[in-house]
């Protein structure tokens, strides 16, 4: 390949840039303009002394002000879309995303994009983002993938089963958990775990429940038992090639617990049950802490709500279970969310009423009395209220609170608005808020990833939209001449 520096011309479109070989070098390796330093293009150039690429002029000179300077100047005559197309032909897309990506602040926070879908919207629908910008939705049985661009990579249906959970395992690989569908004269109902291409939406490794070190289940028939046990939320340890998910069994053989898997493998490596109250299966939000090394889990029941710590470092090998320190909550409310914080050592839940409440997991078991304030009066209950700091929130139908956590800030959206707190301890103070596009639509669920902040919104006419913000970069200091 030459390095030396010398001249380089391209004709773009009927427009000629002249450029060097230098600059052409700080294109990322596998990039068109990269591989055009090789000898093997040296015959076109000697030939025509021009490299000729029908491409878009306008796009070719902001890309090659980005090598020469690594500032993305971008005049607003170029759409976004244009500019990312062109970028993914030449091979420089990643170079523009991280040239025109600024660490997401929820304190500075700009709608970038929308794009509205159709489908039949169910009662559970889910976005999740990636780390890379891309993003998949989940609704009923069907799961769509967008790329950076917000445009659609893959369309998934898994025919006849619900989908309960989905996460990004990494850039090339989606978690999917789901239940069949089954009627109230049907016995059980069941469902699996896999890994999903999100290029192509195919299955690439199914997951299967092979044992538990309950008796109760060895006694009902072992493995064919799994048929009716239903998978529930999941989370990852990427660090050690894990995954977990929530098992709710059927009424006849009452084993309830969180499945272990291999993901090198795709064996089950084991399987956590409660050994006293089996609650498990009412587990409605799994995280894995890396830090902490710990996985928690969060239980709604009608008994109670509760918090457990699952610890793999004091498994004890004859029960089969993992170590674990249950938090049980004393407030009523029913708790509809819930994220782990680790750098603030603490798990800050929400219930049904939006009232916030947080659980120190520096100590070992215990209970939590959630900070309550509740209206004077029926007229202020009826209002509809904006999340204020410890303030009750009137909510609509189908307007779920939903928490987040990013860059030291707490996300939270109720009804069609996403509140950002900032704070510490039991003081958090609202700091800025957003609303879709559409403010009408209620927001069903939203993600953080890739500097992006995602949220669904369902519409009228079984309509959904996907909106996305950033934090848009500081403006170029004025030029001293």
């Amino acid at each position: 390949m030459t390095t030396q520096k010398r001249k380089v011309r391209f004709n773009v479109g009927g427009t000629i840039f002249e450029t060097t070989t230098t600059t052409l070098s700080n294109a990322s390796d596998n990039s068109l303009l990269k591989a055009m330093l090789d000898d093997a293009w040296s015959a076109q150039y000697e030939e025509f002394g021009e490299h000729f690429i029908d491409r878009d002029p306008a796009c070719f000179n902001v890309l090659l002000h980005l090598l020469r300077t690594g500032e993305l100047l971008v005049p607003p005559t170029i759409s976004d879309i244009l500019l990312f197309r062109e970028a993914h032909y030449y091979g420089l897309l990643d170079q523009v995303r991280s040239a025109r990506n600024v660490e997401l602040d929820g304190e500075n926070l700009k709608l970038a994009s929308s794009i509205t879908g159709r489908t039949l919207l169910k009662e559970r629908s889910l976005v999740r983002a990636s780390a890379n910008g891309s993003c998949s939705i989940a609704n009923g049985r069907v799961f769509h993938v967008y790329d950076w661009m917000l445009q659609e990579l893959s369309f998934g249906n898994l025919d006849y089963m619900k989908i309960v959970d989905m996460e990004w395992y990494d850039s090339e690989n989606l978690l999917i958990s789901g239940q069949k569908n089954s009627s109230p004269n049907t016995f059980g109902g069941g469902g699996g775990i896999g890994l999903f291409n999100p290029q192509t939406a195919e299955l690439k490794q199914r997951f299967k429940l092979t044992r538990t070190s309950s008796p109760s289940y060895r006694s009902h028939g072992g493995d064919d038992q799994f048929s009716r046990m239903k998978p529930g939320n999941l989370a990852i340890n990427n660090s050690n090639n894990k995954i977990f998910c929530c098992c709710k069994d059927d009424f006849n053989t009452k084993v309830d617990g969180i499945g272990v898997w291999d993901t090198t493998t795709g064996q089950q490596i084991g399987f956590l049950e409660d050994g006293h109250i089996n609650e498990l299966g009412n587990t409605f939000k799994l995280q894995w802490l890396p830090s902490n090394n710990c996985l928690v889990g969060v239980i709604r029941s009608s008994q109670s709500n509760r918090i457990s710590i699952f610890d793999p470092r004091m498994r004890e090998m004859e029960l089969g279970h993992w170590e674990h320190n249950p938090y049980k909550l004393k407030h009523q409310g029913r708790l509809v969310d819930a994220i782990g914080i680790e750098e603030m050592k603490c798990v800050c839940v929400i219930e049904e009423n939006g009232f916030f409440g947080f659980v120190d997991l520096r100590k070992l078991g215990g209970e939590s009395q959630m900070n309550r304030v509740r209206r004077n009066s029926k007229e202020e209950e009826e209002k509809e209220w904006f999340p204020l700091s410890m303030e009750s929130v009137f909510i609509e139908t189908g307007g779920k609170p939903k928490l987040g956590w990013h860059g030291g800030k707490l996300f939270c959206s109720i009804n069609s608005v996403i509140s950002v707190y900032c704070g510490s301890g039991f003081e958090w103070e609202l700091a800025s808020q957003v609303q879709p596009k559409h403010g009408g639509g209620l927001i069903q669920d939203f993600s953080i990833g890739g500097d992006r902040l995602f949220s669904l919104q369902t519409l009228e006419h079984n309509l959904y939209e996907i909106n996305v913000w950033e934090t848009p970069p500081s403006p170029l200091p004025p030029l001293l001449i």
